[in-house]
């Protein structure tokens, strides 16, 4: 189990990295998305809308991904938060929201996470 929080840590940083990479270039080299064809002309307002929520995201995916790659309790329960939110980002977001809920809802992991069960050996499977 300790192996899949620290991967599942480790998948919360670089998409957390990557989210904040993609926003900044977006905004910062080409000045935000152009507007959209006169077909759908809010095209432009709604890919900005979409890098700026992936930009605000993108922090408390690093911070928690960090937190989680060291075992911190408050970690646990902000990645069952943001694995909330990546249920939406289909289809990629919502598989791994679906491991990340799964995971840090099981009973196994609560050794992991709890100081006062720090003493207790953790039950191989």
């Amino acid at each position: 189990m300790e192996n899949q929080i620290k991967i599942l840590g480790l998948i919360y940083v670089l998409i957390g990295g990557f989210g904040a990479l993609a926003a900044l270039i977006l905004f910062g080299f080409f000045g935000g998305a152009v507007p959209g064809p006169e077909s759908f002309p809010l095209f432009g307002f709604v890919a900005n809308a979409i890098m700026l929520v992936m930009l605000i995201l993108a922090v408390p995916m690093v911070v928690i991904g960090v937190g989680l790659l060291r075992f911190r309790a408050w970690a646990r329960w902000g990645g069952t938060v943001l694995s909330v939110f990546s249920l939406l980002h289909f289809p990629l977001g919502t598989t791994a929201g679906i491991y990340a809920l799964s995971l840090l809802t099981s009973q196994d992991i609560d050794p992991l996470f709890n100081p006062r069960f720090a003493s207790v050996p953790v039950p191989k499977r």
